[in-house]
């Protein structure tokens, strides 16, 4: 069911709301543009119509998806990144696939991993190595420092990968693109 309503939805170029489970998961609001056996991408939109970078959540985590009529949509439009498109050749079937794809495009990754600790919880940083079953991260602070050693986290625990968003801008500007060693 959320397979088929994310594909009329990127077919419909409406924005939407998705909503994830579990309950505490954010609300994505955006364009869906692409979407794959595991992964769904979305050009994100944050308030007034800005476009915030894009978001790829699981496919079998969305219950729901609903047209957004406000004005947030018809601003969007507007925007010189009108129409939002998926970056070529994205692997949205696999998880390394995804991040693989996602980390040639932008200095910095964002996952989450919302059911670790029974809370949402988000790490920043560079794509270290994707050797299956898991990521490593080179994470940024919170004071925009690098961490001296990449974290590992299990591909199948990562339910939310984010790109190319203002706070990453930003952290880039501010960390640098690339960890010291």
């Amino acid at each position: 069911m959320a397979s088929s309503q994310l594909r009329r939805a990127v077919a419909s170029r409406k924005l939407v709301r998705v909503g994830r489970s579990p309950r505490n998961a954010d609300r994505v609001d955006g364009y869906v543009v692409a979407v794959g056996s595991k992964w769904a991408l979305i050009a994100q939109v944050g308030d007034g119509g800005f476009f915030e970078g894009l978001v790829a959540v699981r496919v079998k985590d969305v219950v729901k998806v609903r047209t957004d009529r406000s004005f947030a949509g018809r601003f969007a439009r507007t925007r010189p990144e009108w129409p939002p498109t998926a970056p070529p050749g994205l692997d949205l079937d696999t998880t390394a696939g995804l991040i693989a794809g996602l980390s040639a495009i932008s200095p910095l990754v964002g996952i989450e991993q919302e059911r670790r600790f029974h809370t949402e919880m988000s790490w920043i940083g560079v794509v270290h190595e994707v050797a299956r079953p898991w990521l490593w991260l080179r994470e940024v602070r919170p004071d925009a420092t690098w961490c001296k050693r990449p974290h590992g986290y299990r591909l199948r625990h990562i339910t939310q990968v984010f790109v190319d968003d203002r706070y990453l801008t930003g952290l880039a500007a501010i960390a640098g693109t690339s960890p010291r060693h």
